[in-house]
């Protein structure tokens, strides 16, 4: 038999235990090339190899190996087919792992800038770049958690739906316009060129911030008039800061004030 190899031969070049290779000859994946009729031991040819590795592929690719025994009986050039089909899956992995990691950049970038004010104590001033929020008007109460969990991931899944990218910081914001105001839950995405009644982009310019921890049963109106006096055309937003201590019963938000802009209409 020296021109075949031992189940545990075969398995050893390319790191598989043995149960696995009995388990693809389970779904007949992958046979033996010869079983002695006596010891019933197994053989496997060096040839056998590129069905190993492709094997190995489609476990990297999260392809069922069900659906593998599926190529092999529906094509004749089940190969090429298998190998097309999993060009397209990792491409959009790798779209995948990009996104992800644009995501991991700017939450990192975030943290570094809230960083700089964390030891700040009372109003501050702070220059912030235009921004881009999905946001969506918020009519319930805002100590109500499982009805804030179920309309921010109803929220976050519109976002991500809509193709854009859901990041860090989120929060609520206040817009004052003339009298009224109305409240938003919103999502920071990145910046994007797709056009959305829910999304808001806020310019840039110089806010008012101070750092509180959050209370849902607080009048938060009357807290923003009080400490930083009252506007007839304001957006006040409570964004969530990012601690490096996760503390479970308590939250910190940095508020951040801007005059003379309110939420536009075409967000009724």
């Amino acid at each position: 038999m020296k021109e075949y190899l031992t189940i545990g031969e075969f398995a050893k070049l390319r790191g598989v235990n043995i149960n696995s290779m009995l388990y693809y000859e389970r779904l007949g994946i992958l046979c033996p090339a010869y079983t002695d009729p006596k010891t019933k031991y197994r053989y496997y040819a060096p040839e056998q190899l590129s069905a190993l590795d492709i094997i190995l592929l489609c476990i990297n690719l999260d392809i069922p190996l069900k659906e593998l025994k599926q190529y092999q009986n529906e094509n004749t050039y089940w190969q090429k087919k298998m190998l097309e089909d999993g060009k397209r899956i990792a491409e959009r992995k790798i779209q995948k792992m990009k996104s992800d990691l644009r995501k991991i950049e700017w939450a990192l970038n975030c943290r570094d800038e809230q960083n700089r004010y964390a030891e700040y104590d009372g109003i501050y001033r702070r220059e912030i770049s235009a921004r881009f929020f999905i946001a969506d008007e918020y009519f319930g109460e805002l100590a109500n958690i499982t009805q804030f969990g179920r309309i921010s991931t109803e929220l976050f899944d519109y976002a991500e739906g809509k193709g854009f990218s859901a990041v860090l910081p989120s929060g609520f914001m206040f817009s004052f316009d003339r009298g009224s105001v109305r409240r938003f839950l919103f999502y920071e995405v990145m910046p994007t060129d797709i056009r959305d009644e829910k999304i808001i982009e806020l310019p840039s310019g110089e806010y008012s911030c101070l750092q509180i921890e959050f209370e849902p049963r607080m009048n938060h109106i009357e807290f923003i008039n009080g400490q930083f006096g009252a506007s007839d055309k304001r957006l006040a937003i409570f964004s969530n800061l990012i601690r490096d201590e996760l503390q479970i019963n308590r939250r910190y938000n940095e508020i951040q004030v801007i005059d003379g802009y309110a939420v536009p209409d075409r967000h009724l």
